[in-house]
């Protein structure tokens, strides 16, 4: 087991590596005007842990209290994920605001259409659950 933090503008990434599953607790508050730019840049943050550890899992648990980016917001932050290693792994994402699962979905399939094994999940017993034994 390995735990470890990382602390960005206005975010707070908490990890925890149990091989093959590397757990992000995604806290903080990011301002509206700069969520795409902190959220690629957390998720940069992510994608580089998920390399330098060999996760084969990631589970993102998402307490932030901001909105869902725009439609045009989340292709540009897709774009920028690209190449980044993220396609490698499945991801289970949790989103803790119910009034954003909506969303959430939407961006799961902006994902997925571009290679991400990814599930977008309301609760974090559901994400473990398809962690351990569904498949994208």
């Amino acid at each position: 087991m390995s735990v470890w933090r990382t602390d960005g503008e206005g975010y707070r990434l908490e990890f925890d590596f149990q091989p093959p599953l590397l757990e992000v607790h995604l806290r903080g508050a990011v301002a509206p005007d700069a969520n795409l730019a902190i959220t690629t840049e957390y998720w940069r943050h992510i994608a580089r842990a998920v390399r330098e550890v060999g996760a084969g899992q990631l589970l993102v648990l998402d307490e932030l209290p901001g909105e869902v980016m725009s439609d045009e917001e989340l292709r540009r932050f897709f774009d920028s994920l690209a190449g980044l290693g993220l396609e490698q792994v499945q991801i289970a994402y949790v989103e803790a605001r119910l009034d954003q699962v909506a969303r959430i979905e939407y961006a799961q399939l902006l994902a997925q259409e571009r290679g991400y094994r990814v599930r977008a999940f309301a609760n974090e017993p559901e994400a473990r659950l398809w962690l351990r034994y569904g498949a994208a």
